[in-house]
């Protein structure tokens, strides 16, 4: 039975061991799926900004193609005031010049406006652009890091693994069985010591008979509130 124990604790020890890297494991994904939180973050605000500068060059080229049209009917205009013949005419002419003039100069300064607005757009798209390859980089130095952390736990599990496996062979059959069943359910802390009259696990008071039995050290004591096993 103290052999058993004995041999029990150092197979709680791997147990432990296993478990909280499996514990790091699982927490791994939680931290790949940050990294892809911030990639699409980021990507989604450099395709605002495209869309943006996109919307921006649109509408200034269509402002500039109006101030295009307009220059020519000033000039088209201009050209017939060489051939009305009445000043009624003439000064309709020289009406819809000034109007037109006035148009232009409106939309030079809207014109000048959406030039400076799209640099602005542009400069921004770049950096945009630019912060989304460092997190897209980030993302995939992530990756690596990960692969190769869980690559290095899963070897570190199996080797545990393999020395516990072949260490609790030397362990009471039945024992071992009723190790493996509150292991599984208590992950990696089946075996607790008792210092006081409770269980240190639970905090569950022992009864006396289950106090003499751990003195005793004949059989297995197991607390009836939490299965842990016990030992003094």
């Amino acid at each position: 039975m103290v052999q058993d124990l004995d041999l029990l604790k150092q197979i709680q020890e791997w147990d432990k061991e296993i478990y909280a890297i499996q514990d790091m494991m699982e927490a791994l994904p939680a931290q790949l799926e940050s990294a892809r939180d911030e990639v699409e973050g980021q990507r989604e605000r450099f395709e605002k900004c495209q869309e943006d500068l996109k919307n921006f060059q649109l509408k200034q080229k269509e402002k500039e193609m109006e101030l295009q049209t307009k220059e020519e009917n000033v000039r088209k205009y201009e050209s017939q005031l060489l051939q009305v013949k009445t000043n009624k005419e003439y000064g309709s002419l020289q009406a819809e010049i000034k109007s037109l003039k006035a148009d232009n100069s409106i939309l030079e300064e809207r014109i000048i406006e959406l030039i400076d607005h799209v640099e602005i757009l542009e400069r921004k798209t770049r950096e945009e652009k630019k912060e989304l390859e460092i997190k897209e980089e980030a993302l995939e130095q992530k990756t690596r890091e990960v692969e190769e952390q869980t690559r290095s736990m899963s070897a570190k599990i199996e080797s545990l693994a393999r020395q516990k496996n072949e260490k609790i062979k030397e362990v009471n059959q039945e024992i071992a069985a009723l190790y493996e069943q509150v292991v599984r359910n208590k992950r990696g802390v089946a075996l607790v010591q008792v210092q006081g009259e409770t269980c240190p696990a639970c905090q569950m008071q022992l009864r006396p008979q289950m106090l003499n039995e751990l003195k005793l050290k004949e059989k297995i004591v197991i607390c009836e509130n939490c299965s842990r096993l016990l030992y003094e």
